[in-house]
């Protein structure tokens, strides 16, 4: 899949002795009251930054806070970029004793959530972006089961990522209805959808 990428990505990905990648998971979730939503930022960059990211829906570059510190990502899936309508799923773990985890994933409904997964780059000497992070994927929650580990053991929760390709693969059934039709410039192709399958045909005879 062939992206445009600015000269300072560029550089920084082809100089492969000092590649630093960073992740950067934005998590629209909606508020358990019904009252909004909210976004949740989060970064294996180290510590709490605000920063410029590539919006992966809009291509506008806009700010956030993601949250750093006390590491709330333990991991995600290899993102491989490629063309074609294949659905797929990401994973990404995230620590569910992390306070804004917990916040997010207690106090709000995660139930198909919009998900931006971004990269971004480091400079080696300063260690600081050399450019705003792009998407690489951009999808919604299909699930985030917490997995609470026994005494010892480290506490995830799976945020599991599906590409919006999965748009695709849903039905409309309102579409079908007479109610839906008609508000298409009046019309009637369905209108005896619901009576139809009950009428008696009567061929080559009298009734």
């Amino acid at each position: 899949m062939v992206r445009a990428l600015d000269v300072d990505t560029q550089n920084a990905i082809r100089d492969r002795r000092a590649v630093v990648p960073r992740n950067f998971v934005l998590v629209t979730a909606a508020k358990s009251d019904g009252s909004g939503t909210e976004v949740f930022g989060f970064t294996d960059f180290g510590e709490d930054i605000s920063t410029n990211i590539i919006d992966g829906r809009t291509g506008a570059e806009v700010n956030h806070t993601f949250y750093g510190d006390n590491s709330p990502i333990l991991g995600i899936d290899s993102i491989a970029l490629k063309i074609g309508l294949e659905v797929v799923t990401t994973q990404v773990l995230l620590n569910p004793l992390h306070p804004a985890v917990e916040l997010m994933a207690r106090g709000h409904n995660l139930r198909n959530a919009p998900v931006q997964i971004h990269r971004g780059w480091l400079s080696p000497e300063s260690f600081l972006l050399v450019a705003p992070p792009r998407c690489r994927r951009f999808g919604q929650v299909n699930g985030a089961p917490i997995n609470t580990a026994a005494t010892g053991g480290m506490s995830r929760l799976s945020l599991k990522v599906v590409s919006t390709t999965r748009e695709l693969t849903k039905l409309n059934p309102a579409m079908r209805g007479h109610e839906t039709q008609v508000r298409r410039g009046n019309d009637q192709a369905r209108k005896y959808n619901g009576t139809a399958y009950l009428w008696q045909s009567y061929w080559g005879q009298s009734r």
